[in-house]
C-alpha cells in the first residue's frame, strides 16, 4: 500500500469539505455560478448557514472528521467511549451549524443513553466522508476498521441505510489503496450493501455520461443518502482522473456539495494518492498546521 495514496484518503475530505463551503447549501444553481465565487481557491460562504464560518474552514462535517483524528492520534485506536466523550465536549458548545444528526443525539445523551445508543435516525450521507481518518489510521487491520466504522456511524446515525453505505464505501476505498479498478469496485461490492446501495450505484451509472449540474439535480442535491450516494458517485466517476474538476463541478451542482465532497474526496484521493490532489491553496487552510501536526 502507498503511503501517498493514505494521504490522498486522508487529505481529501478536509480539502474538500474547506472547497464546497463557499457553496455550501446553496440549491439554487444560477446563484452559484453567476456569483462571486472564485473556483480556484477557497471562498467565504454564500450561504446563512455558516455565519462563524470564512474561507479556509471546515464546515461541520470536516469539524467532526477533524476531532476524530485528534482522538485516533492520542489513543491509536478507536475508542468509542472516549471518542463519544469527545464529540459531546466539542458538540455540545459548538458555534457552527448543528444538524439534524448531531442534535438528536446530543439530546439522546442528555436523556441518558450510551455512546453506544445515542445515535439518531439520520440516513444522511455526510457521515461516511468522516470515516476517512479511521481507514488511515487502522488502514493494516481490516477487521478493526470495519469495527471502528460501524461504532462511529452509529455514535451519530443509527440507521440501516448509514451502516450499509458507510460499509460499502469503506470496502470501494480500501481497494482503490491496493490499486483496484474503481468502476469494478464499485459495481462489484454494490449487490452485497444492501438495496440502497444497489439502487445508488444503478442510477450513478445510468447517467454516467450526462451534464453534471442536471443530473445531480435529478439524481439528488440534498443530505439525504437516497439520491446523494448516486449524486456523489456519478461524479466521482465522471472525474476520476482530476480532483480539481471534481471539486468545482461538486459545488455548482449546488446542495449538500460538502458531505458529496467529502465522500468523492475519499474516493478519489484513495484513487490519485495525495501528490495528485494537492492544491495549490492546501496552506490556506485553517487546520493545515493542526493537520500536518497530526500526520
Amino acid at each position: 500500500m502507498e503511503n501517498d495514496k493514505l494521504l490522498g484518503l486522508l487529505w481529501a475530505p478536509f480539502l474538500a469539505d474547506a472547497y464546497s463551503l463557499g457553496g455550501h447549501w446553496i440549491y439554487e444553481t444560477n446563484e452559484i455560478n453567476t456569483n462571486t465565487l472564485d473556483f480556484s481557491t477557497l471562498n467565504n460562504p454564500l450561504s446563512t448557514y455558516h455565519p462563524t464560518k470564512k474561507a479556509g474552514d471546515f464546515t461541520h462535517y470536516g469539524d467532526q472528521a477533524l476531532w476524530l483524528l485528534m482522538h485516533l492520534k492520542e489513543h491509536k485506536t478507536y475508542d468509542a467511549i472516549n471518542f463519544g466523550k469527545l464529540w459531546q465536549s466539542k458538540m455540545t458548545p459548538y458555534t457552527g451549524y448543528k444538524d439534524k444528526a448531531s442534535t438528536q443525539t446530543l439530546t439522546h445523551l442528555k436523556e441518558g443513553k450510551s455512546f453506544l445508543a445515542c445515535g439518531s435516525n439520520s440516513t444522511e450521507l455526510s457521515i461516511i466522508g468522516r470515516h476517512a481518518p479511521l481507514i488511515y489510521t487502522l488502514h493494516d487491520n481490516i477487521d478493526e476498521i470495519n469495527d471502528a466504522i460501524k461504532l462511529h456511524t452509529v455514535l451519530t446515525h443509527m440507521s440501516k441505510e448509514a451502516l450499509e453505505s458507510s460499509k460499502f464505501i469503506t470496502e470501494v476505498v480500501m481497494g482503490l489503496l491496493y490499486n483496484q479498478p474503481l468502476e469494478m469496485l464499485i459495481q462489484g461490492n454494490a449487490a452485497f450493501y444492501g438495496d440502497t446501495v444497489k439502487n445508488e450505484v444503478e442510477l450513478a451509472l445510468k447517467f454516467v455520461d450526462e451534464a453534471p449540474i442536471e443530473t445531480v439535480e435529478k439524481l439528488g442535491a440534498s443530505c439525504n443518502l437516497k439520491g446523494a450516494l448516486a449524486s456523489t458517485i456519478f461524479l466521482v466517476l465522471k472525474y476520476q482522473n482530476s480532483f480539481e474538476e471534481f471539486l468545482e463541478a461538486n459545488v455548482q451542482a449546488g446542495g449538500d456539495s460538502a458531505a458529496r465532497g467529502m465522500v468523492g474526496g475519499m474516493l478519489l484521493g484513495a484513487k490519485l494518492g495525495f501528490k495528485e490532489i494537492k492544491p495549490t491553496w492546501i496552506t490556506k487552510l485553517s487546520a493545515y498546521n493542526t493537520i500536518e501536526s497530526l500526520l
